[in-house]
């Protein structure tokens, strides 16, 4: 009896260190000794040379694009800004020496978006797509607290774009046998939160997405690259206290992207930065019904602290 379960406790451990820690680890080291051995193999070589990014003037998105670019990809950069757009694009023009085009799109405004910007992309090799853009609310709250536009931006931000600038992309890539689509997920698709209960779940959608696409394309030559942060110091994040989640040790978007870009082409789901490897192992060996418990009392905890700073702020008016 004792050796019985003694082979279901190796067994278990084995899958949940191969799951969590091996899988992603293996292929790192082995896309990275390839390119040791054999002639380093530039991302434009391998997939093309251009890369679009969603949401790509803040954040996560703006340090994909300058990491990419430094890398030496042209770049589409996709966002609601124009300014910021033209600001982006001239810094990263000015750094890199790369050719930067720009597409003004509030993909909050559902289907309406895309035919511009497919008129865009259909004259480019697209070689690599990061599904970045996501929105979600300044505030947290209980589920019936926000409007039905809240809940509509969020879908169209976080669900629709995933969605369709895949399916705007993808038939391209098949046809030419090369690319890579890297969805940027989040940690809460693992571990639905209260209180960020709706984006949590639409983040859930380009997450299965992405697992299920990763085995649709094999023998494609395209690939599928599932990028799952913690929390990195954004706008969206910004009215969040982050100190509980290690302080200086979380990352801002630039430092994100740096970490991220490198894994792409060595492994198709990641955490995205050295932090966040470290903190999703530790956060599987807690049973998933427990650390939904927990989220859910570390996001009240949180929405306790915006009520307060909010009516301080009314009390000083």
């Amino acid at each position: 009896m004792n050796r019985d379960f003694t082979a279901i406790g190796i067994y278990t451990f084995v899958w949940w260190l191969y799951e969590n820690v091996l899988s992603s680890l293996i292929s790192i080291i082995w896309y990275s000794g390839k390119q040791l051995i054999f002639a380093r193999q530039k991302l434009s070589d391998r997939y093309g040379s251009w890369a679009v990014i969603t949401g790509a003037t803040d954040g996560i998105g703006k340090g994909y694009a300058v990491h990419l670019a430094r890398m030496g990809m042209n770049l589409v950069l996709i966002s609601r800004s124009e300014p910021k757009l033209i600001n982006v694009a001239r810094e990263i023009q000015n750094n890199f020496g790369v050719q930067v085009k720009w597409i003004v799109a509030d993909f909050s405004n559902g289907a309406t978006v895309y035919s511009r910007i497919w008129k865009v992309l259909k004259f480019i090799d697209v070689g690599i797509l990061v599904n970045n853009v996501g929105y979600m609310p300044q505030r947290l709250d209980v589920f019936d607290a926000h409007t039905d536009d809240v809940y509509l931006r969020m879908v169209n931000v976080n669900v629709l774009s995933v969605l369709l600038m895949t399916h705007m992309v993808l038939p391209h890539m098949k046809q030419v046998r090369r690319g890579i689509i890297v969805n940027v997920s989040s940690h809460t698709a693992y571990y639905p939160a209260a209180y960020m209960t709706v984006y949590s779940a639409s983040k859930a959608f380009g997450h299965n997405m992405t697992l299920a696409l990763q085995n649709e394309l094999r023998g494609t030559g395209v690939e599928c690259q599932l990028v799952v942060p913690q929390f990195v110091r954004t706008n969206m994040t910004g009215p969040l206290d982050l100190s509980m989640f290690g302080g200086s040790l979380v990352p801002d978007g630039i430092s994100y992207g740096r970490w991220a870009t490198w894994t792409i082409g060595k492994t198709n789901h990641t955490s995205g930065h050295w932090y966040h490897s470290i903190q999703l192992p530790l956060h599987r060996l807690i049973p998933s019904s427990l650390f939904r418990v927990i989220s859910g009392k570390i996001c009240e905890r949180l929405k306790k602290i915006q009520d307060k700073e909010v009516q301080n702020m009314s009390t000083k008016r």
